[in-house]
């Protein structure tokens, strides 16, 4: 019996490519294609978008919001080294880490905000998302680009010079092949649609899910090899597999509450923008969402956006790919801790049997319908596993269901936000109710 607060019925309908809105492109919001202030769903007035920032703050610090991504590297660090007693080696993590999240790493968004100026612009929360200022001109936007292309580049010349200056060279320049390599992979298949490929669109949207894993495993690897671990081990092994895991499902999870901010909601349901035909990468998500979608009509739909809605609170498909995520996240980061915990007994069937349990807790938690019920799973299963794993005589029993703990718990904060709670990272306390449930 799935775990129940709030459940209904469920209808899905699809639109065009990968449950998206028909071709066309529409920009929606006020000028320069910047989300508008209006009126949000039952009646509820839409909360109003932030100032956009200026371009000197964005060129100083691209991504504010990135702070949750740049501590899986502190936190991979500190839980291996817990386990090997590495916490000599935190002076070179710490100056590798700071170089990686505040030079490569921005350098690369640079990069795709250059790439993405103008579908940021027309973003229906474009002034929330804090993207590269594009200015209200031609030349203006020529500056900006000008101006960041020019800022990642003299951040990757910087990064290259502490690396050469303190006898790091070498895994900074390994750092910054990984993630531009990485990057490179991620910008080609986003651009697919534009080169009118064949491509499937769902088959493209999987292609990049599993690219932008590969950048946590980058900030997983890093952490997790500061600590020593053994490239070749079962923790490292296991623990790459979770951060990529956790990675992709931590950006379904976003992507499937953005694509929210592409639909307006009507009397019988919600209808996509047309111009989500644009971003299968998103379209694809709503199809495993308990709410019906149909195509936009040819006019507004008056009650507005549906960016403020808790899309993900009643729950969604035990297939949904973000689902699917938390199954693989949960099961190698539990393999992982129980690795980590040195048990004495370190056979291939105590992985098998705390994996097993880690994909039951997951599919537990994927079945339930309500906050509650979901950290209920989250901190009782965790509980579980340590349980499971003592027969195997653990030195330090509590890290096997450490992982999980932090999966389930960034699973279920996600399941209570609407997309305009994340960007403002808010609490998502909205008394709406998503359509068709009670």
């Amino acid at each position: 019996m799935p775990c129940s607060e709030a459940a209904g019925p469920a209808d899905y309908a699809s639109g065009g490519p990968g449950g998206s809105a028909g071709p066309g492109a529409t920009a929606g919001g006020g000028p320069g294609g910047e989300a508008a202030d209006g009126q949000g769903r039952g009646g509820v007035p839409a909360r109003a978008g932030r100032p956009g920032r200026g371009l000197t703050a964005y060129l100083l610090h691209p991504r504010p919001d990135a702070w949750a991504k740049a501590s899986l590297a502190p936190a991979c660090f500190i839980l291996g080294a817990i386990s090997t007693g590495a916490f000599a080696g935190w002076a070179r993590f710490l100056i590798l880490w700071l170089v990686f999240e505040l030079l490569i790493y921005p350098a690369r968004y640079q990069w795709n905000d250059v790439r993405g100026i103008d579908a940021d612009r027309r973003h229906p929360e474009g002034r929330a998302r804090s993207r590269l200022p594009a200015g209200g001109t031609a030349q203006a936007r020529r500056h900006s680009i000008r101006l960041s292309a020019a800022t990642a580049a003299l951040r990757i010349v910087v990064a290259l010079i502490i690396g050469a200056a303190i006898g790091l060279l070498r895994p900074v320049l390994l750092l910054t092949g990984a993630v531009f390599v990485i990057a490179g992979c991620y910008e080609y298949l986003r651009a697919l649609p534009a080169r009118r490929s064949r491509v499937p669109a769902t088959a493209q949207a999987v292609a990049v899910w599993l690219a932008v894993g590969l950048g946590y495993l980058v900030r997983g690897g890093l952490g997790l090899a500061s600590a020593r671990l053994a490239w070749t081990g079962v923790a490292m092994v296991a623990g790459l597999a979770c951060v990529a895991a956790f990675g992709i499902m931590f950006v379904l999870l976003t992507w499937a509450l953005e694509a929210t901010s592409y639909c307006e909601a009507g009397a019988d349901g919600w209808h996509a923008r047309p111009d989500l035909a644009g971003k299968p990468h998103l379209a694809v998500l709503l199809r495993h969402l308990r709410v019906p979608v149909r195509r936009a009509g040819a006019g507004p739909v008056p009650d507005g956006s549906c960016a403020d809605e808790p899309v993900l609170r009643p729950g969604a498909r035990m297939t949904a790919p973000w689902n699917l995520a938390l199954a693989g996240a949960g099961a190698f980061g539990t393999i992982e801790g129980l690795a980590l915990a040195r048990p004495a007994h370190d056979g291939a069937g105590w992985y098998v049997v705390v994996a097993a349990l880690a994909l039951a807790g997951a599919g537990l938690l994927a079945q339930c319908r309500g906050q509650r019920p979901r950290w209920v799973v989250t901190a009782g299963w965790a509980v579980v596993l340590v349980a499971a794993a003592l027969p195997a005589r653990p030195a330090l029993p509590v890290l096997t269901g450490l992982p999980w703990l932090v999966i389930g718990g960034v699973y279920t904060g996600f399941c209570g936000w609407s997309y305009r709670d994340l960007l403002g990272m808010g609490s998502g306390q909205g008394e709406r109710k998503v359509p068709g449930h009670r």
